[in-house]
Order: C-alpha cells, then structure tokens, then sequence
C-alpha cells in the first residue's frame, strides 16, 4: 500500500492500495503502520456499509459491488461481473422513462438521480432510488460509473 496523503487539516485526501491481496476481514501483514491500518480499515467499511454500491468500467460493465448490492438484489458479484446492470436488474415494470433519463445521462457523463423497479435474482420486484455518478481520473478521462441504490418502501 501507498503512503496515504493528507491535506492540510490532516485529513485522508489520497489513497493508492492494491486491496486484491488483502484478506476479506481482519488486516494484512503488510500493514505495518498502524495509521494506515487504520484508514485501511475506514476505507473497508465504508465499501462494506449501505447504501448498496455497484460500480462498472466506462463502457458500463460491473467491475465491483459492495455487499448491500448483493443483498439488495440477490445477485453475487460472480452473477453479475461483466454484465450490465440494465441486463440483470431491469423488467416490465422497469420506467422507460426512468431507463432513458439513465441512458442519456451515461451517454453525457453526466450524474443522475432517478428511481425505478429493478428485481431480485429471484425476478421478484422492488423499487430502488438509484443515485448514477461518472467517475473521472485526475486527467479528466471517464473510468466508469458508480451508482448507490437505496430500496422504497
């Protein structure tokens, strides 16, 4: 892992770690400081915790979900990696208009809000306010989406 970056106020401002080597709880014996283990362990629950994430690449492929995601809608990340989440979660009862303020959104890079029927693995149905943002690296090119659902009522 990186040596963190803090600003001015001693705050986490940047972070580079490759987490694919680290075990899925508890702390790597890479870990050493223990000021990095600490904002590693922040950094964890936080991809951990609600709202239920799913992120893809910029072509719109599911690269990660978090463990809301699969509990929200049933799926496991093998289920779902590569595929689009319009392919999986979306069905009869799924806004056109909802689809298509998504859509028009991923195609100007641009964050959307908006709610719709989404299903479960079980093809049961739930409604969801998904909140889509793009995400750009530091020199402005898009590197994918990420959208937080939380479930209605």
């Amino acid at each position: 892992m990186n040596t963190p970056v803090v600003n001015e106020i001693k705050s986490l401002a940047k972070m580079i770690a490759d987490i694919t080597d680290m075990p899925a709880h508890g702390v790597s014996r890479e870990l050493k400081d223990t000021r990095s283990d600490l904002i590693f362990q922040n950094v964890m629950s936080r991809i951990d915790s609600e709202p239920a994430r799913v992120c893809t690449d910029a072509e719109g492929r599911i690269n990660a979900i978090n463990p809301a995601f699969s509990e929200l809608c049933g799926h496991t990340f093998h289920d779902l990696k590569g595929r689009k989440p319009g392919a999986v979660l979306q069905g009869p009862e799924s806004s056109k208009h909802s689809i298509e303020a998504l859509r028009q959104a991923i195609r100007l890079h641009e964050p959307c809000v908006t709610e719709l029927v989404n299903y479960h693995k079980d093809r049961s149905a739930y409604r969801v306010r998904i909140d889509l943002r793009p995400v750009f690296s530091d020199s402005g090119e898009l590197t994918g989406y990420v959208a937080e659902e939380r479930k209605l009522g």
